[in-house]
């Protein structure tokens, strides 16, 4: 399968998921913007630490995506609620450019203290690839 996965966050705790995803599906793991262009991707997984506002650099790379580029791609986001709030108007304008979203967003409630991000726990890690590789298999 042609894959890849993407994350985008300022702490780094994206990472750890989208690192395992690479490793369990046998593809490249980047962040956001990626070192080399999506070309002919089946999917692209992007993992975002966010709370209702899509990140700047998140948002120009979705804009540029094509079917040239990918097929379809996979959101999964971190922060303290598990609310994918903030997705829907990337995903209309990639709808537009011809790049179908596959699956449901997927949240993730990643919980921190006042002065400490949250880092996802081993379990949360589980749960994403198991949500991974059933869009995958599809």
């Amino acid at each position: 399968m042609k894959a890849k996965s993407l994350h985008f966050s300022k702490g780094g705790d994206v990472q750890v998921i989208a690192s395992e995803l690479g490793r369990v599906l046998q593809c490249v793991c980047d962040q956001i913007p990626p070192a080399y262009p999506c070309e002919n991707e089946k999917v692209i997984f992007i993992g975002i630490s966010m709370n209702g506002k899509l990140p700047g650099a998140v948002d120009h790379f979705c804009k540029d995506l094509n079917p040239g580029r990918t097929k379809g791609v996979a959101f999964y986001v971190l922060n303290n609620t598990g609310s994918t709030k903030g997705l829907e108007g990337i995903i209309e304008t990639m709808k537009k450019n011809g790049v179908n979203t596959v699956g449901e967003p997927l949240g993730v409630a990643v919980k921190g203290s006042l002065f400490k991000k949250g880092i996802p726990t081993e379990a949360d890690v589980q749960n994403v690839v198991e949500w991974a590789t059933k869009i995958a298999q599809a």
